[in-house]
């Protein structure tokens, strides 16, 4: 039992996350190129948005289906509560906005409120600073809800984590701080960019003076040069006193290469979520129209399917204890190639009678015919 105590002392006295601590460590700006990182700034950083937002909407658009016995229960209340899990929310958003959650932040948290039968009734979306997991014989969830503190048991609260967990806590680590570095620099550079030309692409420099100038001298030069050289009057021919020179400090915009810094970023960060740079924009030159089949299917086995199973794993709290009953996420759609490919695949399962005429006609999204049997 030392190890439960060890886990619940520290949670007892770090109930939930101190903001001010990212600061503490006085190498933290040094660490990510001066930036501040944290789970709203991340998401300023483009690829890094873009890896998110393209795994939450994929996850959040497959179909989700209760199964009983490798069969679905058609029109099951857990199915529709999917599909609407409370009067303010729809099911495609609430596991895109949980999702992401999950990626950004590490955790991610659905409250589930059930029926006298043991069935969810309602799902609804939890702040993640807010909660705390309190180890110990008897481990919970507790819960800061609009100020008021309530214990969760562990079957009503969805907690979805990322494979990166923190094993005093329990709790997932975000990937805006396994990747902090990654962002602090893409930041760093995406501010330099941004000031090289709010300063109307003119480099830094030093001017200078044959004899000794005052404070106020000094500002003065500094002031007037300033206005007369950037902003909407940058690339003006400069005129400078007699005794002035002046002398250009900074880096050369092209010997930087930031081309090459953010396609470097780009490529670490869509690395480290398992994401092929194409799918977010970028470096696509080698795909080709026959190949995007064969790019799904890796996306799906690799990205997406260790996120489905953990999802399916904690969706089994929406039955009573012990129910045979499950919930399974449809991913046919992310199989799908051209027209003339899928036809082809369809046709030799049909003909090989792994599957019906109806069981291919409903992968398409089209009608049953009414013959079930039919090969």
């Amino acid at each position: 039992m030392w190890l439960f105590d060890r886990l619940k002392k520290r949670s007892n006295q770090e109930q939930f996350d101190n903001p001010w601590n990212v600061f503490i460590n006085e190498n933290y700006f040094l660490e990510n190129a001066g930036q501040v990182v944290n789970c709203e700034t991340a998401m300023t950083c483009p690829p890094y948005a873009s890896c998110i937002n393209l795994i939450s909407t994929s996850i959040s658009k497959l179909r989700r289906h209760v199964i009983l016995n490798d069969e679905r229960v058609e029109n099951h209340k857990i199915e529709k509560l999917l599909k609407n899990p409370n009067p303010f929310l729809d099911g495609y958003t609430l596991i895109q906005q949980v999702e992401q959650s999950r990626l950004n932040e590490g955790n991610g948290y659905i409250l589930i409120n059930r029926d006298n039968q043991g069935f969810a009734k309602e799902l609804w979306i939890t702040n993640p600073a807010f909660v705390s997991i309190m180890i110990g014989e008897d481990t919970y969830y507790k819960v800061n809800y609009n100020g008021k503190i309530i214990n969760v048991d562990p079957r009503d609260m969805i907690h979805i984590k990322t494979p990166r967990i923190d094993p005093s806590t329990l709790k997932g680590i975000g990937y805006n701080q396994v990747l902090r570095k990654q962002i602090g620099l893409w930041l760093a550079a995406q501010n330099y960019q941004a000031m090289y030309f709010a300063n109307g692409s003119s480099p830094n420099g030093v001017i200078k003076a044959t004899g000794l100038l005052s404070p106020e001298a000094k500002e003065k030069i500094r002031e007037h040069w300033e206005k007369k050289h950037q902003g909407k009057n940058k690339n003006r021919v400069a005129v400078l006193d007699n005794g002035l020179e002046y002398q250009e400090t900074s880096f050369n915009f092209n010997d930087l290469q930031m081309k090459d810094i953010f396609t470097d970023i780009t490529k670490q960060i869509a690395s480290v979520f398992n994401i092929n740079p194409y799918m977010i924009g970028h470096d696509g030159t080698s795909n080709t129209y026959s190949n995007i089949e064969n790019q799904n299917i890796q996306y799906l086995q690799q990205t997406l399917m260790p996120l489905i199973i953990s999802w399916e794993e904690q969706l089994i709290k929406l039955f009573p204890k012990n129910s045979p009953l499950s919930v399974k996420f449809n991913y046919e759609s992310l199989l799908r190639a051209d027209s003339s490919s899928r036809a082809n695949r369809l046709k030799t399962l049909v003909d090989a009678k792994i599957m019906t005429i109806e069981e291919a006609r409903k992968i398409e999204g089209l009608q049953g015919n009414g013959n079930k049997k039919a090969m």
